[in-house]
């Protein structure tokens, strides 16, 4: 297992790769943020070293989060803004009109 060097970003490929010791050891340092809105449905965002964003349930806070490079983060959010994940609005052919933009 590896840990990312200095000043590096890691990559899609390479954060299955990571030491789980400085995995655990981010996540346990990590500072947590969400847009609560008072409500149960939340999911928590922290901002790890070498471009690593985590995600978790903050009902389960417990449960192992997800992990992802700072390049699968950056095309997440924009999938997001233009409209990609939008369940009540999007059809088909709007979420690949949308998909097609982030190309």
């Amino acid at each position: 297992m590896n840990r990312p060097t200095t000043d590096s970003t890691v990559t899609a490929d390479q954060k299955n790769d990571l030491d789980p010791a400085w995995i655990e050891h981010q996540l346990e340092h990590a500072k947590w943020f969400s847009n609560s809105t008072g409500g149960s449905n939340c999911v928590e965002v922290a901002f790890l070293d070498h471009g690593l964003v985590a995600t978790r349930d903050s009902l389960n806070p417990h449960h192992s989060p997800q992990l992802y490079s700072e390049d699968e983060w950056t095309a997440f959010i924009a999938g997001a803004k233009n409209g990609l994940f939008d369940r009540k609005a999007a059809t088909a052919p709007q979420r690949q009109a949308a998909a097609s933009q982030q190309l």
